[in-house]
Parts: structure tokens; sequence; C-alpha cells
């Protein structure tokens, strides 16, 4: 999808989810004759969506079902902080949200990281459903309907990382589980490096499959994934006794490293 397609599409989810609250609140004031207090719910749910809050619940998505998926989890961000291997930081960026896995196994990568994938805008879309169900089954309350502005923005949040597109700040979830589908891009030799590390674990290269490292998808080679392929290439051949395929391994990541 190209990114204007996508910035618009998600200017008219923004547009939507702005008017569901305009006339959530309507309907508050309506009922209840509190105005101060309803503007004061709208502010403080937009001020959450402008800070990304959202996140908290996205990546807890991405958490749940990645762990309940047999992943092992590397770090989980909320913006300047994370925590997880190494224990908790405290970032120089702050960031949106990040989920990182590593494989326990080799085999079933694709279904596993699919599901870690899928679970952050899965997560988001069952809060705000749920969300509107509570909204119209219990008692008006006003931290209800806080939560309930807050979900809509976490479900059109979820709408959009669904949509399949390459963004400066990197790939949505549905471009991610598009390549994870369909076995192509950087993200099927992000999974071949993944699978390689975890079968070279103990030191044996050997033991790693010639097509896991070579049969893999045409991609840039300055991305992290082609250049950490590179080293495992080269670490290969070595262990294989193909001085010629190391050294072109090698060659090659040298004048990539070069040229950035």
């Amino acid at each position: 999808m190209k990114r204007t397609v996508y910035y618009v599409l998600c200017a008219l989810l923004t547009c939507c989810v702005c008017a569901a609250w305009v006339a959530l609140i309507w309907l508050e004031i309506s009922r209840t004759g509190d105005i101060p207090l309803r503007i004061v719910l709208l502010v403080v749910a937009a001020l959450c969506a402008l800070l990304r809050l959202d996140s908290l619940v996205h990546e807890s998505g991405h958490l749940v079902f990645g762990l309940l998926a047999g992943l092992h989890l590397r770090r989980v961000s909320f913006g300047r902080v994370s925590f997880g291997e190494g224990g908790v930081r405290l970032g120089s960026r702050s960031a949106a949200g990040e989920t990182q896995f590593s494989l326990k196994k080799p085999r079933d990568a694709h279904a596993s990281l699919i599901a870690a994938t899928v679970g952050g805008p899965i997560l988001g879309i069952l809060f705000g459903v749920v969300m509107l169900v509570l909204y119209y089954v219990l008692p008006t309350h006003p931290a209800l309907t806080f939560f309930t502005l807050f979900s809509l923005w976490c479900f059109a949040e979820a709408v959009m990382e669904l949509l399949p597109a390459e963004l400066p700040a990197g790939k949505t979830d549905g471009l991610m589980l598009k390549e994870l589908v369909q076995k192509t891009g950087e993200t099927e030799v992000a999974v071949r490096v993944m699978q390689a590390q975890l079968l070279a674990k103990d030191g044996d290269y050997t033991d790693i499959p010639r097509g896991l490292l070579y049969d893999v998808p045409v991609i840039r080679e300055d991305s992290p994934a082609f250049m950490q392929l590179l080293r495992l290439r080269a670490a290969y051949c070595a262990a294989a006794g193909d001085a010629d395929g190391a050294a072109e391994a090698q060659s090659r990541l040298r004048s990539i490293e070069e040229d950035a």
C-alpha cells in the first residue's frame, strides 16, 4: 500500500473517532447535564491519544500472544521505558512501543511470529468492542465514559496497524503479517536469521541447512536483516571449509558497511 493511501485512510479513521467522541460526549451531556466533567473527559482522552498511551494496549497484545505462541521475550518498550533481558531500562529516545521476541525452536517459527504480530491489533479491537458493549450495558459513570473514549482510539489504531504499509518508522503489523504469510521481504529474511542463529547457538554452523541462508527473497542489502544474514553466511562457509564463500560474504558485508 502506498504511503499516501495509508495516510488518507488513517486520516479518515481519525475523523471517525473524533466524530464518535463528540457524539458520545453529546449523549452524555444530554443524559446528565454535566458539561464541565464530560469536556474534561474528552480532553483527557485526546491527550492520551496524543501521548500514544494506546501502545500500552497494543504492545500488551503482542506480548501476551507471543508468549502464548511459545516465543522468548527479549524486550518490550513503552515510550522511554523498556523491560526484558537485562532488566528495566530507561531509553534515550521515545518510541510509541516495540516488542522483540526470539525463537525457542526453529520449527513453526512463522506460525508463532504470526500470532505475536496479530496479537497487538486483535487486543486493540477487542478492547474497543468490549468497552462499547459495557458502555451500553452498565450504568453511566465517568470512568466508564473515559475508558470507552480511549478504547475507540485503540480500536482505530489497531485497524491502522493492520493496513499493510512501510512507513519511515518501520513496517506496520499488517505488512509484517503479509510478509510472514507469503514468506517474502525483509521479514522472511529476519525469520531465516532467527532460525539459523537458534540452530547455531552451540557454535556448530554446519547444523544450518544451506537453503536457509541462501534461498531467501531479494531485499535491500543495507537492511539489518540482510547484513546479519551475510555474517551467518560467512560463519557457515568457514565452518564448512568453503573459504571462497566465506571471503565473498565478508567482502560483500564490508562493501555495504563502507557505503552506509
